[in-house]
């Protein structure tokens, strides 16, 4: 859903749909901010976290076990999940 930030003011009641969709907000034709459900931004944050994780292990696998100081890919996995 678009709103402008016109539209917000005057009508607050358009922001209960923000659990069904994100609203974005536009000021003079253009994109100013954008409301998410909280739930939705918490799932964001964790999908952005596992994916750094990945990319994490992924350059650790690359390295082989030499490179790790002794440690094997699994301790460090639980470390990096911790």
């Amino acid at each position: 859903m678009t709103l402008t930030a016109t539209q917000l003011k005057q009508q607050t009641y358009l922001i209960d749909n923000v659990k069904k969709e994100d609203i974005v907000i536009t000021k003079r034709d253009r994109p100013f901010a954008v409301l998410i459900d909280i739930d939705r931004y918490h799932e964001l944050l964790k999908k952005e976290s596992r994916q750094k994780s990945s990319k994490k292990l992924e350059a650790l696998e690359e390295l082989g076990s030499y490179h790790l100081g002794g440690k094997n890919i699994a301790e460090i996995k639980e470390e990096i999940y911790d």
